[in-house]
């Protein structure tokens, strides 16, 4: 089934590459345009599909974050779809080992980014109603050992995800979250790789340890995660809000 966002315009943070790029890649197979939010250095690396353009924000700067939504609404004639998908994984830490720089940095762009494009996508939304889905985790809903800081933003998105769903239900705004297990990103593979130089398995076998603790026996790719963004940000999700769409493959169970 294809053309299932055809005529409606799209804008995604963090869609220069991973995820965010699998997300703008399928919202243009089925019909989107739109504007990708990302940083130079991703976004200069980027060849992004036919109807896409791209402009630099941090969204960690409020007021790029609304001068990009602002200048989207006035490019595509409005906004009817909304991806909060940017974010950082900090490096693993034990918990006394804590950097709370990194902590309030991972954040800022977690929680606090994903808040800020939330809160400037609505003048352009409440008109005529729409999606938006934030990208949140597993780790939204379960601790992970050396993961504090990440674990606690992705706790944060989830959390402004319901209340973002509470006050926007007026305006015909759904909002929604997705929320991915292990994905054999980029950034992933590097972590891996890292690891690997510290006595941890190669890659190649990092990812079959991690296929085999799911029941499906095998990871979640981007395409997977991006085909649920495009489920809950079409009309086949229109009576859904406030929820959080896990695409793991079973690995939280």
């Amino acid at each position: 089934m294809e053309g299932l966002l055809v005529g409606r315009k799209a804008v995604v943070t963090g869609g220069a590459r991973g995820i965010g790029r699998a997300i703008v890649e399928t919202f243009a197979k089925h019909g989107a345009i739109g504007m990708v939010l990302d940083t130079a250095p991703a976004l200069g690396r980027a060849d992004l599909p036919g109807g896409f353009d791209g402009q630099i924000a941090d969204v960690t700067r409020e007021a790029e974050i609304a001068e990009a939504m602002t200048r989207a609404a006035q490019a595509f004639d409005g906004i009817d779809i909304v991806v909060a998908n940017a974010g950082i994984v900090p490096p693993w830490h034990e918990t006394s080992d804590l950097d709370l720089e990194e902590f309030e940095r991972t954040l800022a762009v977690n929680a606090r980014g994903i808040a800020a494009t939330i809160k400037h996508a609505v003048p352009a939304m409440q008109a005529r109603g729409g999606a938006i889905i934030a990208t949140a985790s597993i780790n939204a809903v379960k601790g992970h050992a050396r993961q504090l800081a990440y674990t606690a933003s992705k706790h944060a998105v989830y959390g402004i995800v319901q209340c973002a769903a509470l006050d926007l239900g007026r305006f015909n705004i759904r909002v929604n979250a997705i929320a991915p297990g292990p994905v054999l990103t980029d950034a992933l593979r590097e972590r891996i790789r890292y690891r690997h130089t510290k006595g941890g398995p190669t890659e190649q076998q990092a990812a079959r340890e991690l296929a085999s603790e799911t029941p499906l026996n095998r990871l979640a790719r981007e395409d997977d995660i991006a085909n649920g963004a495009l489920f809950l940000s079409s009309d086949l999700s229109k009576a859904i809000t406030g929820h959080m769409l896990v695409v793991d493959s079973g690995f939280l169970l």
